[in-house]
């Protein structure tokens, strides 16, 4: 094994910031702190894989570090996903389904729910690296 590998996974633990209520949505970082994602294109960064309050680790796993499916918070907002909808984020750190082009939009994971999912469901999904659409 390299020397130079420093983890075997895209996953880090952060503490000092309550995540409890985010389970499953998307983060930033902003000077080393994370918070819940607030933008819809604007990329966000990892998403909230064990959710916990400021004095416990809460886990975060990086988009585009090659994570395995996990689950993620579906939009109240969001039409039916069926399995294989692309997903974008959505403005309160949840995914939802992919409008498509003509849309400022930041895809950034695959359903990989058996049965798809609905509004409010913590949904079975690939992440992806982000990428930027319009």
């Amino acid at each position: 094994m390299s020397s130079l590998l420093v983890r075997s996974n895209p996953i880090i633990r952060t503490t000092g910031v309550d995540l409890s209520a985010a389970l499953g949505k998307l983060v930033t970082f902003a000077n080393g702190v994370v918070s819940v994602s607030a933008s819809a294109t604007v990329p966000a960064t990892g998403i909230v894989l064990e959710a916990n309050t400021a004095a416990r680790d809460s886990s975060i796993g990086i988009l585009g570090g090659g994570l395995p499916p996990v689950r993620a918070k579906i939009s109240a907002a969001s039409a039916a996903i069926k399995f294989g909808d692309k997903l974008q984020q959505a403005a309160d750190g949840t995914l939802t389904l992919d409008l498509g082009a003509g849309n400022a939009r930041v895809t950034v994971a695959i359903c990989t729910e058996p049965n798809g999912a609905v509004a409010g469901d913590l949904a079975e999904v690939t992440p992806l690296t982000p990428v930027i659409g319009a």
